[in-house]
């Protein structure tokens, strides 16, 4: 039961960077640290950093997170493949949606936000 409302709340903030997250991937132990394992990166969700240049594959060996004050967030094992952007995925339209997505991210963690300073 503690793992869910964890694991709700953990997607809440990261549900966009990775993929599927399975039960068998997310550790919650009792010093406040919470370890996924293995995780794949959604690589659509970076569009909306709009860096100049796109991820091809993505993959998190071990993302831990240290609740306490501060947060820690260490990432191990981190396979990353990159490669410059085409000159079509700078065109207008493009671009546009690059920007409209990197708006609707900035609403989705103003949001969370405002829902985190509820709850606390």
């Amino acid at each position: 039961m503690f793992e869910g409302i964890v694991e709700n709340f953990l997607l809440s903030y990261i549900g966009s960077y990775v993929k599927n997250i399975q039960k068998e991937q997310l550790k919650v132990q009792w010093n406040g640290r919470v370890l996924l394992k293995n995780v794949e990166l959604n690589l659509e969700a970076f569009d909306k950093l709009q860096l100049p240049f796109s991820l091809k594959e993505g993959r998190v060996g071990i993302l831990s997170i240290k609740v306490g004050h501060p947060i820690i967030i260490s990432l191990e094992n981190v396979l990353i493949c990159a490669c410059e952007r085409d000159d079509h995925e700078w065109s207008s339209d493009s671009v546009e949606r690059r920007e409209y997505a990197g708006k609707k991210a900035k609403l989705h963690a103003a949001e969370v936000a405002k829902f985190t300073r509820r709850v606390s």
